[in-house]
């Protein structure tokens, strides 16, 4: 552990009240945007939410671990998914709808996963499998069984929280409990960091390796961080040359026919109260979308860097 971060000193404690105050603040603008919205009348009907793709990180009981949520609240959220008539569905079916046109059931959720953390594996999965859900998990190869911490995780592993990877075996066992393992590239950097020749390495290596173990295609990216400042539209070529069906952004919202399949939207998904959660669902709170913005996310930027929350 770095020294002064000793989980009783000033600097822990002040990094904890910031994470907190980040968290508390993000669940009330969630809300008050939510409840206006649905207030005014002012949500797409169903005919433009086709597809509503939700983006989990990690499921543990950790203290104090960024993009986390507990294993009692993700277990909640999905029972109020079915409570509230939502119907999960398997990639396929989403790669069938923009392929070839076949039709989503109403409601339609596709559960994913970016990062490859064992506790999806631990504690995500069996969860899933009580409601028979199906997900995806988008794992960085470069990090499969490694012993470094994810970039935005470094500042937790000098705190002495550790979040363990997936291993290279763990990948069958995935996909047994019925979550699909896809692409998040190798080395868990955004591609509108890297040269051209480095991100199609990035998307075209993830893939193969990934079908070298799973012996199947792979059809599916996950863009690293994935706001409209994370990727750009040579990108989208290279996807489509790599042999991608669909690819994931990070930004908010739902999917329509009209989606760009390389650009899919997805609701990041954090301890929310199940108001907010069924807030985001309804499409209520698709005005945070700004935030995915080029202009958004430098703002966002200066917010966690004002806290002290910031990550690489």
């Amino acid at each position: 552990m770095r020294p002064g971060w000793k989980r009783s000193s000033p600097d822990y404690d002040r990094a904890v009240r910031a994470d907190r105050i980040k968290q508390s603040l993000k669940n009330a603008v969630y809300r008050a945007l939510g409840e206006t919205a649905s207030g005014v009348g002012a949500v797409d009907g169903e005919e433009n939410r086709t597809l509503r793709v939700l983006m989990y990180h990690k499921v543990n009981d950790v203290p104090e671990n960024s993009v986390t949520v507990p294993v009692g609240q993700f277990d909640e959220q999905m029972a109020q998914l079915g409570e509230l008539g939502y119907r999960p569905i398997a990639l396929d079916a989403v790669i069938e709808y923009y392929r070839n046109g076949v039709p989503l059931p109403p409601r339609a959720v596709l559960i994913t996963f970016d990062d490859g953390y064992r506790d999806n594996l631990e504690n995500a999965a069996p969860v899933l499998q009580r409601y028979g859900y199906p997900a995806v998990v988008f794992v960085p190869v470069g990090y499969l069984a490694g012993t470094r911490p994810l970039p935005h995780d470094e500042h937790l592993a000098a705190r002495g929280i550790v979040n363990r990877p997936l291993s290279w075996e763990d990948l069958a066992e995935l996909e047994a409990a019925g979550i699909r393992v896809e692409s998040h590239g190798i080395g868990h950097r955004p591609l509108a960091d890297l040269e051209v020749d480095e991100a199609a390495r990035e998307i075209t290596l993830s893939k193969l390796r990934l079908e070298d173990r799973l012996q199947r295609p792979v059809r599916a990216f996950a863009y690293v961080k994935g706001s409209e400042a994370h990727y750009r539209l040579v990108h989208l070529s290279l996807l489509k040359q790599a042999g991608y069906d669909v690819a994931f952004t990070s930004i908010s919202g739902s999917n329509g026919p009209g989606t760009d399949p390389l650009q899919l939207h997805r609701y990041n998904v954090e301890p929310y109260p199940t108001r907010t959660f069924e807030l985001v669902l309804s499409g209520a709170c698709d005005l945070i979308s700004v935030k995915d913005t080029v202009a958004g996310t430098h703002a966002r930027r200066l917010f966690n860097a004002a806290l002290g929350t910031s990550t690489k």
